[in-house]
């Protein structure tokens, strides 16, 4: 400390320390820890008396060298390693001192995981518990913790009233888009991209397949139409975020709204208004909140490439091979098939369509049987509410079980400091941010938040947040630490 408040022109050794005054000041540091954290020991040294029984030394036999500082004694004093390796400098765990000696090594060696640093710490030091406070500071490190983020993992919610209530098929639907896929409009004539718009029955989990030309609002509106015309009109929609599904429902709602102006079509808009789609977006980069129509995209991309592959086709037998892979995701069992051969077939989303599976035989004609005073339309009704008892006890029984995220709620909190996931950029380069707002769901879970970040307002799911670590106390010692650095 005197030579530190000596100006740089009286020192002799110019304007740095040397190598020795480095190790002293080290020392003078080390013998003031071990004076403080372990004052009974010390005393017990001094007097050549027996160490307390419930001393964290009592195993290694310390002594003083004669730079004043303890040293364990142990039992290698006969092996070959080194000096520091054979009688290392035992220091408390949970001292600032420790801490900060560790956070040197930790960064001197490229910050290196708990195992190594504790492997070379040893070769000079032995912390007492180390292994806790190593881990304490690896775990805390915002480098380490930047180049592998470890994202929220929250509770899984509960399954939304369109998934678990009856209703008629694609009365509530989720939409996406999937592609491209390449189409010839005429021989000799390059092959353009298009899409296909994917339609899935909240309920039934019935698929309605339709091909789109370009990613515009104007032709997902006609796809729409198309869908409405032959599957009927939808009270919910849910989509992701994607430009066309915004335009589109705002072009939706200025439709009504001009309808409402024009004298001729007051009738047509009533009804309009008070049947109108409405619809439910997703978060941004929440693709796990469509996990029912991102499942049915993957098949329906299966069943493409295995049939097509790569090779463009033209608009009509693209169309005719839509229709087809749209019968197969229908005929597609809702519940496990049994090897009893008295079950009955198995059910399936074209039951609630068609009234039986797309890909069976004809079945004869069963008019003239008599059914115990059914007609023909009781039947079919009856036939119809067998399908639906068979959803609700075959079916909606499987649902029940969180299959993942199944821990309890990850508590997140207003003005934490997170990092954005972003899959198009490194992990060091994700964005920072900090939670401003919190939107729990309805069973109190917080699974959307809005953040404040340095170009503005976002709005993600937490499953896109990394909380960064904040440095707190150390943490309690390892038992497992502490009984293996036992030395009988």
């Amino acid at each position: 400390m005197d030579l530190l408040r000596k100006p740089t022109s009286d020192r002799k050794n110019g304007s740095f320390l040397t190598t020795a005054e480095l190790r002293e000041a080290e020392n003078v540091l080390i013998r003031r820890v071990q004076k403080e954290a372990f004052s009974k020991e010390w005393k017990a040294i001094v007097n050549q008396s027996v160490l307390p029984s419930n001393s964290p030394l009592r195993w290694y036999n310390p002594t003083i060298s004669k730079n004043g500082i303890m040293k364990v004694g142990g039992r290698l004093s006969k092996s070959q390693e080194a000096e520091d390796s054979k009688h290392p400098i035992p220091l408390p765990a949970r001292h600032v001192f420790t801490r900060k000696l560790l956070q040197y090594y930790h960064e001197r060696l490229l910050h290196a995981g708990t195992q190594l640093l504790l492997a070379v710490v040893k070769l000079r030091f032995l912390p007492l518990g180390g292994r806790s406070v190593a881990k304490h500071i690896v775990h805390n490190c915002l480098k380490c913790y930047r180049s592998r983020p470890t994202p929220i993992q929250q509770y899984m919610g509960d399954l939304p009233a369109a998934r678990v209530t009856i209703s008629r098929p694609f009365s509530r639907a989720g939409v996406d888009y999937f592609g491209p896929i390449y189409i010839r409009p005429a021989p000799r004539r390059p092959a353009v991209k298009a899409y296909v718009a994917l339609f899935i029955c909240l309920c039934t989990k019935a698929v309605h397949l339709e091909l789109v030309t370009d990613l515009s609002t104007d032709r997902f509106l006609q796809a729409l139409h198309r869908f409405v015309a032959r599957r009927g009109k939808c009270s919910d929609i849910y989509s992701d975020n994607g430009t066309n599904f915004v335009g589109a429902r705002r072009k939706l709602q200025e439709f009504l709204n001009l309808l409402k102006y024009q004298t001729h079509r007051e009738i047509v808009a009533k009804d309009c208004a008070m049947q109108g789609i409405q619809w439910h977006f997703s978060p941004p980069s929440a693709p796990h909140f469509g996990g029912l129509w991102e499942a049915a995209v993957r098949s329906a991309k299966k069943h493409l490439l295995k049939v097509i592959g790569e090779d463009p086709v033209s608009p009509e037998d693209f169309t005719t091979l839509l229709v087809q892979v749209e019968g197969c995701l229908n005929s597609r069992p809702l519940t496990p098939l049994t090897e009893d051969p008295d079950d009955l077939e198995p059910l399936t989303p074209s039951h609630f369509l068609v009234g039986t599976s797309l890909q069976a035989l004809p079945e004869p004609n069963l008019e003239d049987i008599p059914m115990n005073r059914l007609d023909k339309y009781q039947l079919m009704q009856r036939k119809l509410q067998d399908f639906w008892r068979r959803w609700r006890r075959e079916y909606l029984c499987q649902l029940q079980a969180r299959t993942k995220r199944w821990k309890p709620p990850v508590q997140v909190e207003v003005g934490k400091l997170v990092v954005i996931q972003d899959d198009k950029v490194p992990p060091m380069r994700w964005r920072m941010g900090r939670i401003a707002r919190l939107h729990p769901g309805d069973d109190n879970v917080v699974r959307v938040v809005t953040l404040r970040t340095a170009s503005g307002m976002l709005t993600r799911p937490v499953e896109k947040l990394c909380i960064l670590p904040i440095p707190d106390c150390i943490p309690e010692e390892d038992p497992e630490d502490s009984a293996s650095s036992k030395q009988t």
